[in-house]
C-alpha cells in the first residue's frame, strides 16, 4: 500500500484567463525564454545515464485504454467486455470506465479528457485552492471533476483489488489526482500511467502527497506538460509528481526520475515554440508513439536531448 502523508496548507489564490490559444502560445514563449534549468543542475545530468528499462508494451496498453475513454460506450463495451460501467457524472464534460476481473482481483479506471481535443484551452481558468479534504493545493477545476468521478464510481470499486489508473490530458490530471484520494480511502493503487497531463497541483503539495505510483508520459513537442507556466507564481509553483519518460523520434525516449524531474523544468524541452504543435497532444499521436517503441527503443540521456534542441532551434 502506498502511504500518503497530508498536511494543511494556506490557500495560494491565483487566478489567470486565457482567452485563445494565440496569446497561450505568446506568453509561453516570453515565459520558457526566463525560465528553466540552472547550468548547474542541467551539467549534474551526465550525458551517460543508467539505463531505465521501460516496457513499452505494457504502456501500450495503458495508451489503448486512454485512446479509447474518448469513443463511445458500445465501442468501450466491445474492446473491453469486463467494463462495468461507461460514465460521464454531472454537468462535467468528462467520461471514464471502469473493468473489474474478479479472477485476478484488478480493477482499471482509465478517464477521458475534455471532448473537444483541440480547443479546450481556450478559455482556461487557473486557480490554486487548499483541499478541504486531503489538505494540498491543487488546481480548482481538477479537484472537481475528480470528486465527481470518486463519488460515482465508489460502488464500482472494491478495496481488495488491486487498482489501475490511466488518462490523457486534463483526464491524465484527474487519474493522477484520484489517485491520491483512492490512496487516502483504503483503496490498494497498484499503478497510474497518464499520457500528456498537465501540472495538477504546487510543489509544497508534491511533498505533502508523498509517494504515489504515478508515472507521466510525455510527447517530446507537447505543450500541455509544461502547463501552468512555473513563472506565474512567484511562491509555490504549480509541479509535477513523479518520473517521466518522453516520447522522442522513433525509437528513442528520455527518463527522468521523480528525483531529476521535480527539479529539471519540462520547459526545457522547448528552445523554440515553432518544433510544437497541439497535435502533438493528441491521444491518437502518443498512442503511434508508444507503438514506435513496443518493439524496441533506445534511451536517449537528457543532455544530448538538449544538444539535439539547441541545434535545431538555431
Amino acid at each position: 500500500m502506498v502511504g500518503i502523508q497530508f498536511h494543511p496548507q494556506r490557500i495560494l489564490p491565483t487566478k489567470l484567463r486565457l482567452h485563445t490559444l494565440t496569446t497561450l502560445a505568446l506568453l509561453l514563449t516570453l515565459l520558457t525564454a526566463c525560465v528553466g534549468v540552472t547550468p548547474s543542475a542541467l551539467s549534474s545530468l551526465v550525458t551517460s545515464v543508467p539505463a531505465k528499462k521501460v516496457d513499452f508494451v505494457e504502456l501500450y496498453d495503458y495508451a489503448e485504454r486512454a485512446n479509447f475513454a474518448y469513443a463511445d460506450e458500445p465501442a468501450i463495451r466491445a474492446r473491453y467486455p469486463m467494463t462495468l460501467g461507461v460514465r460521464s457524472p454531472g454537468k462535467f464534460d468528462i467520461q471514464y470506465f471502469v473493468e473489474q476481473d474478479d479472477k485476478l482481483k484488478t480493477q482499471f479506471i482509465t478517464i477521458r479528457g475534455t471532448a473537444n481535443r483541440v480547443n479546450f484551452l481556450e478559455d482556461i481558468d487557473i486557480k490554486i485552492l487548499s483541499d478541504l479534504e486531503i489538505d494540498i493545493p491543487v488546481d480548482s477545476g481538477f479537484d472537481l471533476s475528480t470528486k465527481a468521478i470518486l463519488y460515482d464510481a465508489k460502488p464500482y470499486l472494491k478495496r481488495n483489488y488491486k487498482t489501475f489508473i490511466t488518462g490523457h490530458s486534463l483526464g491524465g490530471a484527474v487519474a493522477a489526482l484520484l489517485s491520491v484520494y483512492l490512496i487516502r480511502d483504503g483503496y490498494y493503487v497498484e499503478r497510474v500511467v497518464t499520457f500528456g497531463q498537465p501540472k495538477f497541483t504546487t510543489s509544497a503539495g508534491v511533498e505533502h502527497i508523498g509517494s504515489v505510483p504515478l508515472t507521466r508520459v510525455v510527447d517530446e513537442n507537447d505543450l500541455i506538460p509544461m502547463l501552468p507556466p512555473d513563472s506565474l507564481f512567484k511562491k509555490d509553483k504549480y509541479a509535477h509528481v513523479g518520473p517521466e519518460i518522453i516520447l522522442l523520434k522513433g525509437t528513442d525516449f528520455a527518463y527522468l526520475s521523480s528525483h531529476d524531474a521535480k527539479r529539471i523544468s519540462v520547459d526545457e524541452f522547448w528552445k523554440s515554440l515553432a518544433i510544437a504543435s497541439l497535435n502533438d497532444h493528441h491521444m491518437d499521436n502518443y498512442l503511434k508513439r508508444v507503438a514506435s517503441k513496443a518493439s524496441g527503443a533506445t534511451q536517449v540521456s537528457y543532455v544530448n536531448r538538449e544538444k539535439y534542441l539547441e541545434q535545431i532551434s538555431r
